[in-house]
């Protein structure tokens, strides 16, 4: 090996450890930054009521259409 190609070998080793630090670095930095997540609220016993009166009624509105369409 002559003088150029260790000096390209140097240069290509020390590019790689520098992307490797700024990766690791990037990647802690944004790992111990973020919040933990936050959990979901529960729906409130009302709310669950509503969704399902909601969902009934569509169902029934949905089932007196097809029996218009069908006769």
């Amino acid at each position: 090996m002559n003088g150029s190609e260790s000096e390209v070998l140097h240069r290509v080793t020390l590019g790689v450890v520098l992307c490797g630090l700024l990766i690791s670095g990037l990647a802690m930095i944004t790992g111990c930054s973020s919040e933990p997540p936050k959990t979901m609220q529960q729906p409130t016993s009302e709310q669950v009521r509503g969704n399902a009166d909601r969902s009934f009624d569509k169902l029934k509105q949905e089932e007196r259409e097809r029996k218009t369409i069908g006769q």
